[in-house]
């Protein structure tokens, strides 16, 4: 009849065998740790890997509970999840007593099939029989105590990276711990609160409306359906130009109708009525390598124009006034008129008066890539040669290079002669603006990760291009396990952070190529193109799981964090974004009840 020392070895071989990892342990309540490896010869810096690692599992919030859990090296910030060691734990119980944890160990984590998880469970079930009878006890003998270190059999012949940064000293005794309470989810309650997007573009007065380059409206805020008499959702989906017109004859291009600097061009905006309003239009075009090429736009209505009243002002207080630059020209170049900002925004002094002088071609004006403007490309020399120059984008060289916009065309003077009239007005501020704003319509504001409208979007193309040049594409959805009781034990703030972290660490887990979302509350999804190659997906996922499981550190808090994961893959010839999402959610909660059932039946 095998010994107790005998059944326990083989325990602990049979659980690294049966789930195929490099290693597995076994783990007391106090920290004492017994391990086999796949590849005894490397025993040295892996063991006393395997041994913390180990030792770091009976702090995990599972622990003490029925069911298995995961758990990984907390990596460096130079290190790949890759060379990191992850394991799944199983409680030993004797009775109703904890008694420690049967681990497996290794690079990467796989779901465990129905039968890997079943054996796990009898293994430890038969572990909690020896330790309840008296004949099995998980310390002495072929264990490491927390004070010992682990001796390699031979030197190893490489050192493995991705050293765990866990003190050990710092880990309390398990017995001196209570046992954190577990928070179930219901199902059908999400977590509500208006997020920053939603404050910002409901606010804004102006209307918000952003077009991919064919027109296609992807975006409208609250205000458009105010201007317009239509609600948001009856705007999405169709044309720009449907919406906007210019008039009969007229270009009706996004860029045309949208891509005009402050103030912008007057349109006619299409009312439900029937009637239509005048707005004003402004707006950019924006490339995103997620996106692609796409527009944005602000929309408010015009005001109707009345005529100054004039008080005795003089034109050259007027013109100096203005936040605009404007020149004119005679026929042969000179100056006549000029305001004080035409020096400043051709990087002039401010007071050098430029009346009466050859018109000055600053070496400070750069065309729009920043290459120098040349003399025959100035907007001002082509005006004087007949031609009209709308909305050219320029730069202003310097510490603080802004951007410029130059409008110029021929310009019929008192006595008759024809010169030309220059305006430059700076846009900076309105580029700037109008850069975060598109970044706040297709964003999560708390991690930066795209929002469900970049995600939707981002599928519509990429599942068009494979309808017509092959490929596929999967989702995997991620919901976290227990996020509540963080919030509601250390507070919102806290748990901010965390969601920032995963975030941190589910885009490092995976390709920079690959799309990862928040959809709000603690949901994330990940759209992953993929190939042909077996098994990629679950690599993906394993790599995924091993970074989130790993322990977080936030204001002084040691923090466990989980997640229930599903995935599914695209059939672009008869599938849409949004089902696509509904088909991975409905697969994560498939998997996540699975998990319960299992729990429920295994206590």
């Amino acid at each position: 009849m095998k010994s107790a020392e005998d059944q326990t070895i083989e325990a602990v071989r049979l659980a690294r065998d049966l789930c195929m990892g490099m290693g597995a342990f076994v783990v007391s309540t106090s920290g004492d740790v017994r391990f086999e490896l796949a590849a005894p010869g490397h025993t040295g810096n892996l063991g006393e890997r395997v041994a913390i690692l180990a030792r770091s599992c009976l702090e995990r919030p599972g622990a003490q509970g029925n069911e298995p859990f995961w758990n990984a090296e907390i990596l460096g910030d130079d290190e790949s999840a890759d060379d990191s060691l992850a394991c799944v734990a199983v409680p030993i119980r004797a009775g109703a007593h904890w008694s420690g944890l049967l681990g497996v160990v290794d690079t990467w984590l796989p779901e465990l099939d129905e039968e890997q998880r079943l054996g796990l469970v009898r293994l430890t079930k038969a572990l909690g029989e020896l330790v309840a009878s008296g004949e099995l006890t998980l310390s002495g003998p072929g264990f490491y105590s927390k004070t010992e270190t682990v001796k390699p059999e031979s030197l190893p012949t490489m050192v493995p990276p991705g050293v765990p940064v866990i003190d050990e000293s710092a880990i309390p005794e398990i017995e001196e711990v209570e046992a954190p309470a577990t928070t179930t989810f219901d199902d059908g309650a999400a977590p509500s609160g208006i997020g920053l997007l939603d404050e910002v573009v409901a606010n804004l007065p102006d209307g918000l409306v952003v077009t991919r380059d064919d027109g296609t409206i992807v975006f409208a805020n609250a205000a458009v359906g105010d201007l317009s008499g239509l609600m948001p959702e009856q705007i999405l989906g169709q044309d720009v130009a449907d919406l906007l017109h210019s008039g009969v004859g007229q270009d009706t291009s996004p860029s045309s109708l949208l891509d005009s600097p402050f103030p912008g061009r007057r349109l006619d905006m299409v009312h439900a009525d029937g009637e239509s309003l005048a707005v004003q239009v402004s707006g950019t075009r924006f490339n995103s390598r997620l996106v692609g090429d796409c527009h944005v736009a602000l929309l408010r209505e015009a005001l109707a124009s009345s005529p100054v009243q004039g008080s005795g002002t003089t034109t050259n207080i007027l013109l100096d006034a203005l936040d605009e630059g404007i020149v004119v020209c005679d026929g042969a170049g000179t100056v006549i008129i000029a305001n004080r900002e035409a020096s400043a925004l051709q990087g002039l002094p401010a007071d050098l008066s430029l009346i009466g002088l050859p018109f000055p071609y600053s070496p400070a004006l750069c065309s729009s890539d920043g290459s120098p403007l040349t003399d025959a490309h100035h907007p001002m020399t082509r005006a004087l040669h007949g031609t009209v120059v709308r909305s050219e984008q320029l730069q202003l060289a310097g510490d603080d290079r802004r951007h410029l916009v130059a409008s110029a065309k021929p310009f019929e003077l008192e006595d008759g002669s024809t010169g030309a009239l220059l305006v430059l007005r700076d846009v900076t501020s309105q580029l700037e603006e109008e850069a975060w704003l598109m970044h706040l319509a297709l964003h999560d504001p708390l991690t930066g990760l795209a929002n469900r409208y970049l995600l939707l979007d981002y599928l519509r193309r990429v599942l068009l291009q494979f309808r017509t040049r092959g490929g596929s594409i999967a989702l995997v959805f991620l919901d976290l396990d227990d996020f509540k009781m963080i919030n509601d034990r250390f507070g919102h703030d806290v748990g901010d952070e965390v969601l920032v972290a995963v975030g941190r660490r589910i885009q490092g887990a995976v390709r920079s190529s690959d799309i990862v979302a928040r959809l709000g509350g603690d949901e994330f999804v990940v759209a992953h193109a993929a190939s042909d190659e077996p098994g990629e997906i679950e690599m993906v996922i394993s790599r995924i799981r091993k970074t989130l499981t790993a322990p977080y550190q936030v204001r002084g808090q040691t923090l466990a964090v989980s997640a229930s994961i599903g995935w599914v893959a695209a059939d672009p010839r008869h599938e849409d974004p949004t089902t696509l999402l509904v088909r991975a959610d409905r697969e994560m909660y498939r998997r996540k009840s699975a998990r319960h059932r299992a729990a429920e039946a295994g206590s």
